[in-house]
């Protein structure tokens, strides 16, 4: 599990000059208490950080002072990794809803990120200070994928759609509801003939081979440790959360911890 010392939000000081990176802080609990200045994303992300397994991240908050074309990503996570810019809630209007960049390789990196900031700023996709907050993460590889959706209430079930490779809203997913009284998984298989997996440099999607199309993408045990997770994640944030899941050879990974509508 990845500790709070090793995922870190990067911010800009008032004298620090056209350089994303001034000030580094740990991404704990404290940071939890400053929504207006992260996104309710981040700040959520904060409180459960020291209970999750995440990817090695690093948030990086970009004022509305500094001009988009000044920002230069200050690290380096390999050579792969995903940009996501996080949309606070609420959001101001904007024609981009939410923006993502997904699995670029390093050599991309910089001039994303500086496309990233501009965009998000065009669309909207700022906190209510006017800050733009991108997460920067370490590619995972993945053989399936999760989005769980978990609320407060000890008695509520956990809803997971499950996939084979990397989650992608456009591909054919499983549905599990997973109780956490030890009653049976209440489950929906659909078909699903391509999955997404890692690539060099990236990802591509691949032909799934016959019986595993039909089989589920995620077993018992695996549904109800990410239930009972996820489930933990929420009681301690105090919301109902979304959290993006990937499951390899290390086991789950959290990609990404967000409020949700209960």
């Amino acid at each position: 599990m990845t500790s709070i010392a090793s995922v870190t939000v990067l911010t800009t000081g008032h004298d620090a000059g056209p350089r994303v990176g001034a000030r580094i802080l740990p991404l704990g609990r404290n940071l939890a208490r400053h929504p207006v200045a992260l996104g309710a994303e981040v700040a959520v992300t904060a409180r459960v950080a020291d209970q999750l397994p995440f990817a090695r991240s690093v948030v990086v908050v970009v004022p509305p002072s500094l001009p988009a074309e000044s920002c230069v990503l200050p690290v380096s996570l390999g050579p792969a990794v995903t940009v996501t810019v996080t949309c606070p809630t609420p959001a101001r209007p904007g024609p981009g809803g939410t923006l993502s960049m997904y699995n670029l390789h390093a050599s991309a990196l910089p001039e994303a990120f500086v496309e990233a900031v501009a965009a998000a700023r065009r669309c909207g996709l700022v906190t209510t200070a006017g800050n733009v907050v991108l997460l920067v993460q370490e590619f995972v590889p993945a053989s399936s994928s999760a989005v769980a959706r978990a609320w407060p209430a000890p008695s509520s079930a956990v809803h997971i759609d499950g996939r084979w490779g990397l989650a992608e809203q456009r591909s054919a997913a499983d549905t599990f509801e997973v109780p956490l009284d030890g009653s049976p998984v209440r489950e929906t298989l659909v078909l699903k003939p391509t999955a997404i997996l890692p690539a060099a440099g990236g990802t591509q999607t691949v032909a799934v081979s016959g019986d595993q199309q039909e089989q589920p993408s995620l077993g018992r045990e695996t549904l109800r440790s990410l239930a009972a997770l996820s489930r933990d994640a929420a009681a301690t944030a105090g919301v109902a959360l979304s959290l993006d899941i990937v499951v390899g050879d290390e086991g789950p990974v959290v990609l990404r911890c967000r409020p949700t509508s209960p």
